[in-house]
């Protein structure tokens, strides 16, 4: 299995402040990860500070 995760930096407010944002999105998962079974399927969207769709993460089977 892998983990991957995969975020777009073309939208305007991850253009304005991609460190924040991306900070945000790594603190998210890392507390969110717990609700989820660490099996290949797992996946779940991720979203800015202002809660616009900017990627996801899964876990996929090799």
């Amino acid at each position: 299995m892998r983990f991957v995760l995969e975020v777009n930096f073309d939208t305007e407010n991850m253009q304005l402040k991609p460190l924040e944002e991306l900070q945000k999105i790594l603190r998210d998962w890392s507390t969110n990860i717990t609700m989820y079974p660490i099996v290949a399927g797992a996946q779940e969207d991720v979203y800015d500070s202002d809660n616009e769709q900017v990627g996801e993460w899964a876990i996929l089977e090799d």
